[in-house]
């Protein structure tokens, strides 16, 4: 099955970020190597313990927008996403008023395009990315993989299809890598929280990755946007 790329923002951390979808055959052919070749590691916590929200699983961003925002018409916090905003846009907590999701402007996407249009696409919007930690993890990753992150992405759909487990989430959102290459595999997925009618979800993105200090991470909802997030230890 072919997955075709598409965008977040960050959270408590500080950082900011945005996603996009894979094809099994990959703009490399393949999900590839990271800068040492990622392998999906557990999650950090179980991928299949997986609950309905019951409620508005997005009635917030990131809290960390990226860059300087220009107040948009004005949206309510209290509203599920995008409130009062147009599709490809969302209420930012920073100006409590509807702002643009960023393109995907980081290396990640180069060798993973991503062709999405606010004005004629319809799929989800991952609109932030908060990045919830970036450390050492001899434990549980491979020598060669030293490092993991933890990622909550946030992510709206019109139509209302999103996913409630990690197997449905492993059908059509990828995390990229700085190379392009990308990871599909439902074990890096985990704090899945999806509302009621399908419009709304969060879930927590792990893997583990190189030792650097500083990485770009990217992630991607088949049919929507890239996302891009640069985490920092």
């Amino acid at each position: 099955m072919r997955r075709f790329p598409s965008l977040l923002l960050p959270l408590s951390l500080g950082l900011v970020l945005v996603a996009s979808s894979c094809d099994p055959d990959g703009p490399d052919g393949g999900s590839g190597n990271d800068a040492g070749n990622e392998a999906p590691a557990d999650a950090g916590g179980d991928a299949g313990s997986d609950t309905d929200a019951g409620t508005d699983a997005g009635t917030t961003d990131a809290g960390t927008d990226a860059g300087v925002e220009v107040p948009g018409d004005p949206c309510l916090l209290t509203d599920a996403q995008p409130s009062t905003c147009t599709y490809g846009s969302y209420c930012s907590s920073r100006s409590t008023s509807c702002q643009p999701v960023p393109p995907p402007t980081c290396a990640n996407f180069n060798k993973f395009p991503v062709s999405w249009d606010p004005a004629t696409s319809t799929g989800p919007v991952t609109y932030a990315a908060e990045l919830v930690s970036f450390v050492s993890d001899s434990a549980t990753c491979p020598a060669h993989l030293p490092m993991r992150f933890q990622t909550r992405i946030r992510a709206y759909s019109p139509s209302g299809e999103l996913p409630t487990t990690a197997s449905e989430l492993s059908k059509v959102f990828s995390y990229v890598n700085p190379n392009g290459s990308y990871i599909s595999d439902a074990s890096q997925f985990s704090n899945i929280v999806t509302s009621d009618d399908l419009k709304n979800t969060e879930f927590l993105v792990s893997n583990c990755i190189v030792d650097q200090p500083t990485v770009n991470l990217g992630f991607y909802f088949e049919g929507g946007n890239g996302l891009c997030q640069t985490a920092t230890r």
